[in-house]
């Protein structure tokens, strides 16, 4: 029987039977279209994260203090700087305020640290209009794009040689403040200054996108001299380590916690990358688990229904039989329709997967976050109106220190073709055994169980 004979003979043996084709195609919709789906969304994942953390700059570690007793002063900038393989390091102090914007507030993170060495930090964040403020400028001050154009009714947007007014500005973390005494006392976790803060807008920041605990889009920038003017106080909230090359971050993050201990938490971006990625490999082992669990449910039902249409069409068999048939050409018939089955069914499911991949996203929106890792303090994560402080995890201005990606699924031609070829051959190897079957029936035989 020609190729083009077995594609007819399966269509129409289909088309006689379109409820339980419709039936066995459904259970074999649901392989493939979970294949792409589960597939694409992990990879959509995976590719976010590593781009992503690939924008903060790779040889950063951030390093913050843990609790009241031990805090950041340029005596600890001089003891780092004595470490093999630093390049540099950057201190910074963080604070909080809140800003109105349209009819209410939002509530902002403020940097302070020496702008000319942010790009140590965000390597890809680049001055949309204007310039940086001089580092004895301590009024000026750079945008972040959110900041700058909030997508607020009736806000307006800031130009550069405008002024924004910060009130209620709070730490963001324990900062020693110096006492009448000539001791020092510690203020942080949420407690405010009561103070409002003038900036001269300096500059505005292009959209960055999500950073390691941080949005430079809804932050506003200063030089480090601006803050200790604010904080009346040269103790850091934390500071940003640049390691000489991505290959000893690993071991400038081991000299950090031998010199400091448990008095500071340390954390690396590349590290950060490598949980994620090691976590991404376990959830993808577990999807494949899941996408091969609806393959041999798929198999099982193409093999059943084989099985009853072999039975169901005995007599057409001992009839084809006894007009010349050969058993080869009844088997590769039935061989063909399963296979024909198990093709409608890869491209249907792997359509079904394309759109189902963008559901599993929308769905998971909420939940796929970066983890907070206490760099910057645990700063914004986007602009929201929740003024509460906190630190080591917790949000300078948002309700969790948690930080939200924009994931697109990553659909190939190759996960596609995959899902359709998967589908494909689990129906015809579910039809091999019945088309066997078939085969071996004698005219006498098959005329006899009709």
């Amino acid at each position: 029987m020609r190729p083009l004979d077995l594609f007819r003979f399966s269509v129409r043996a289909l088309r006689e039977r379109k409820l339980r084709a419709a039936l066995t195609i459904i259970g074999i919709v649901i392989g493939p279209a979970t294949i792409v789906a589960l597939v694409s969304a992990t990879q959509g994942y995976s590719n976010a994260s590593t781009s992503q953390f690939s924008s903060l700059g790779a040889t950063a570690l951030y390093v913050s203090p843990v609790g009241r007793g031990f805090s950041l002063k340029s005596s600890t900038v001089t003891e780092i700087q004595g470490l093999d393989y630093v390049s540099s390091i950057i201190p910074y102090q963080q604070m909080s305020g809140q800003l109105t914007q349209g009819g209410g507030t939002v509530s902002v993170s403020i940097l302070a640290l020496n702008l000319s060495q942010i790009n140590q930090v965000f390597p890809s964040l680049s001055l949309k209009q204007g310039a940086l403020p001089t580092s004895s400028d301590t009024v000026g001050a750079v945008l972040g794009n959110s900041v700058a154009y909030p997508d607020i009714k009736d806000a307006t947007n800031a130009s550069v040689n405008s002024v924004v007014t910060v009130s209620d500005v709070r730490t963001s973390a324990f900062v020693s403040f110096p006492s009448a005494g000539g001791g020092s006392f510690s203020f942080g976790g949420g407690a405010s200054s009561g103070t409002s803060r003038s900036f001269v807008v300096r500059g505005i920041y292009n959209s960055f996108g999500q950073g390691l605990n941080i949005n430079p889009d809804t932050s506003i920038f200063i030089q480090l001299s601006a803050g200790e003017q604010i904080t009346h106080s040269e103790t850091y909230t934390g500071l940003i380590v640049i390691a000489s090359s991505p290959s000893t971050v690993a071991q400038v993050e081991s000299e950090l916690t031998s010199a400091f201990g448990s008095d500071v938490r340390v954390t690396a971006v590349t590290s950060l990358l490598s949980t994620i990625q090691s976590t991404e490999a376990g959830t993808s082992t577990l999807l494949e688990a899941v996408a091969a669990t609806s393959v041999v449910v798929a198999f099982i039902g193409i093999m059943t229904t084989m099985f009853t249409t072999v039975v169901e069409r005995t007599t057409e068999i001992g009839l084809l039989k006894a007009l010349g048939q050969t058993s080869r050409g009844i088997m590769l018939s039935f061989i063909a329709e399963a296979s024909v089955t198990g093709f409608l069914g890869g491209i249907i499911g792997a359509g079904a997967g394309v759109v189902l991949s963008f559901f599993v996203i929308s769905a998971l929106s909420g939940t796929l976050r970066l983890p907070g890792a206490g760099g910057f303090g645990g700063g914004a994560a986007r602009v929201v109106r929740s003024g509460a402080t906190g630190f080591g995890g917790a949000s300078a201005v948002a309700s969790s220190s948690a930080s939200t990606l924009t994931i697109t699924p990553v659909i190939s031609p190759e996960i596609i073709l995959l899902a359709i070829l998967i589908a494909t051959a689990i129906g015809t190897l579910g039809g091999l055994m019945p088309a066997w079957r078939a085969s071996r029936l004698t005219p006498v035989e098959a005329l006899r169980r009709s």
